[in-house]
């Protein structure tokens, strides 16, 4: 995560493929060294972007809204 931008998580990254998919939390930098290191074995990857946004989206619902929560 920014500024550590020259950390990844110790795996062994030689065994990737393109059958692997890598899902990392974090969404700054958009590309970590860990989805780096795992783009470069042919893993799909994708950073917390997504993640993030539809966190935001479903709290704005929830505290933007008159209505009391039906599911808690």
């Amino acid at each position: 995560m920014f500024p550590n931008i020259v950390e990844a998580p110790p795996i062994p990254y030689e065994f990737l493929t393109p059958e692997h998919f890598l899902f990392d939390l974090i969404y700054n930098p958009a590309k970590t060294l860990f989805l780096k290191k795992g783009e470069e074995h042919g893993a799909l990857i994708q950073n917390g972007f997504d993640m993030l946004e539809l966190q935001a989206e479903e709290n704005w619902k929830i505290w933007n809204t008159d209505e009391e929560p039906t599911d808690l």
